[in-house]
């Protein structure tokens, strides 16, 4: 039993730690990248846009400037989609609190009843 409990805890160590490494190197991958075309555009004395920039147009608009490529974006419709999103987690984990603790309570009636 106490092997299982420590197999399962590296696993889920292993897991979160993976999950940190992947986001690490993601992380200084962007930072790599905004370096040498930073680097690039100062060397050549370009104006272009850069890797990535964001600039606010008016209050409901916004352009998105991604490997040269320009992209207008509705903040509005973002905001929603970001709220609307953020409320559906919110509910599922709290439902899922709600779940683990009902189980759990019984688990434990469970146990308690077979000693």
């Amino acid at each position: 039993m106490r092997e299982k409990k420590l197999n399962r805890a590296k696993n889920i160590k292993g897991f979160f730690v993976s999950i940190f490494s992947f986001v690490l190197l993601l992380l200084i991958l962007y930072i790599g990248l905004e370096i040498v075309d930073e680097t690039n555009r100062s060397m050549m004395s370009m104006k272009d846009p850069s890797f990535f920039s964001y600039n606010k147009l008016d209050e409901r608009n916004a352009e998105i400037i991604f490997c040269g490529d320009r992209y207008l974006v509705n903040v509005e419709q973002i905001n929603t989609f970001v709220s609307g999103t953020k409320e559906v987690t919110e509910y599922t984990l709290e439902y899922m609190k709600n779940f683990a603790q009902e189980k759990g309570e019984i688990v434990a009636k469970l146990v308690d009843d077979m000693f």
